[in-house]
């Protein structure tokens, strides 16, 4: 368990630091972008924020690099785990993951000069900030324009015809009002696990429901193409999940 604690201090710690540098790794996950291309994005915005000399850029080069290569170590040591920390392990790692944050920290400040430090912080302060306001992925669109944007994608991706996207969006727009609904009733509330259970039954009927009414829209050959789609989001949403034990 240590050595897990070691080794998901260095993920979080690198994906904190990308981020403090890079305001949009939401982008470099669609793009599929490999470790070495997205550790040379986030020397570049960083070397463009903060007009980074020659040597500045090496040293950061550097230090993006050493990260990267943790984070992704772990990801692999990570696959395999079905183990989840116990509450005080938690905190424990928490408090790791603040001593690495420090660390690098103290050496990006060794690295640049004084104007440039007061500028990474802000940039840092500026991620931080709009993470609070749960705004960080750069997502600031209504549920209709969300809706708007999933039926044009669709529309793209399972070539429909203009009848099929009139059904696709109506689709769309009742299963989002359904959600907002649902979240406003929920508040802040933490749910029991009976609620959970209960919630997760409901969304799982749901989606037979939504994956029903899909089919009879859909002709088989974009059937077939949408729940390929759809495998492929919950795959990634599985991995999302893994990452952030």
């Amino acid at each position: 368990m240590k050595k897990l604690f070691i080794a998901a201090l260095l993920f979080v710690g690198v994906i904190s630091f990308a981020q403090d540098i890079n305001q949009k790794p939401a982008r470099d996950q669609k793009e599929k972008l490999t470790p070495e291309q997205r550790n040379e994005k986030h020397l570049q915005k960083l070397t463009s924020e903060l007009n980074l000399d020659k040597k500045q850029q090496e040293q950061v080069k550097q230090l993006i690099a050493e990260k990267s290569a943790k984070a992704e170590k772990f990801k692999e040591s990570r696959k395999d785990s079905k183990t989840k920390p116990t509450d005080t392990e938690r905190e424990a790692l928490k408090k790791q993951i603040t001593a690495e944050k420090e660390a690098t920290d103290a050496k990006m400040k060794a690295i640049l000069n004084a104007d440039q430090y007061t500028k990474w912080t802000a940039l840092k302060k500026d991620h931080k900030d709009h993470k609070g306001r749960g705004d960080h992925k750069g997502d600031h669109k209504t549920p209709q324009e969300r809706d708007q944007a999933h039926l044009q994608k669709l529309t793209t991706d399972l070539s429909l015809n203009a009848d099929q996207q009139k059904q696709v969006g109506q689709l769309l727009s009742d299963r989002s009002t359904k959600m907002e609904t649902l979240k406003k009733s929920r508040g802040n509330a933490k749910p029991t696990e009976t609620e959970r259970k209960a919630m997760k039954k409901q969304m799982e009927e749901d989606h037979k429901t939504f994956d029903a009414k899909m089919k009879s829209i859909l002709n088989a050959d974009q059937y077939k193409k949408w729940t390929a789609i759809q495998k492929e989001h919950k795959d990634k949403m599985k991995d999302h999940r893994k990452d952030k034990m």
